[in-house]
């Protein structure tokens, strides 16, 4: 928790917080094994994946590693938007470990998982019209960035990769209410609307942001999500 809110103004509720974080990466690790309680998730802005996008292009969903995350992607296929998930490759390993093959199972249920091999253009490819592509942005990368104050390094991919398709990237964020978590859909970014890749990284970054300081506790093994800038 301090590496993630340090230089935000609720770093002075970090021992609070940290509390509540072992209590968050405790039940993910439960729920995990739980299926049915973590892919029936209230969605709220899913026309910006169906109705309302240009079926003719690919979307970019950006998402980040943040409360259920592992159940969001079956949550949207319920509700009409299934996806392609990018991971890393070794993730995919017949040799991993139970919990994480388990993890897989969950992330691929009612939809795809797919390893980033063969560099930007091959993943450029899977953007086919109509395909929504989902990827991480809360991912060691080379590209500096801020994030909640800090100066880390991220991963350029997402963005660029949907300026090199034209690709519109909705942000899905988790948000609460009375009732609880739900997946928010935010209305598209075009890149088009932004001068370089390098600004609509920032954009998406930011607006990630207000979610995950609103709840940061559930922020999965935040010192494992951003490269760290050398001083």
């Amino acid at each position: 928790m301090r590496f993630l809110l340090d230089h935000t103004e609720r770093a002075p509720e970090i021992p609070a917080l940290a509390r509540g974080y072992s209590e968050q990466m405790m039940l993910r690790a439960y729920l995990r094994w739980h299926r049915h309680s973590i892919t029936r998730q209230r969605v709220r802005g899913i026309e910006w994946l169906t109705t309302r996008r240009d079926q003719s292009r690919g979307v970019v969903l950006s998402f980040m590693h943040h409360n259920r995350y592992d159940g969001l992607f079956a949550s949207l296929a319920r509700v009409g938007a299934p996806c392609l998930v990018l991971t890393a490759p070794e993730v995919l390993r017949p040799d991993t470990d139970p919990a994480l093959k388990q993890h897989v199972r969950v992330v691929g249920h009612l939809g795809q998982v797919m390893a980033a091999t063969g560099g930007t253009e091959a993943i450029a490819e899977m953007l086919r019209p109509g395909v929504t592509l989902a990827i991480a942005s809360d991912v060691p990368g080379h590209t500096p960035v801020t994030f909640l104050g800090r100066r880390v390094l991220a991963s350029f991919g997402a963005a660029r990769i949907a300026t090199l398709t034209n690709s519109p990237v909705v942000l899905v964020t988790v948000r609460r209410d009375a009732r609880g978590s739900y997946l928010q859909l935010e209305q598209p970014l075009e890149p088009k609307d932004f001068a370089s890749p390098g600004e609509l990284l920032d954009e998406m970054l930011n607006r990630h942001s207000e979610a995950v300081l609103d709840w940061p506790e559930a922020l999965d093994v935040p010192t494992a999500r951003w490269g760290i800038v050398e001083h």
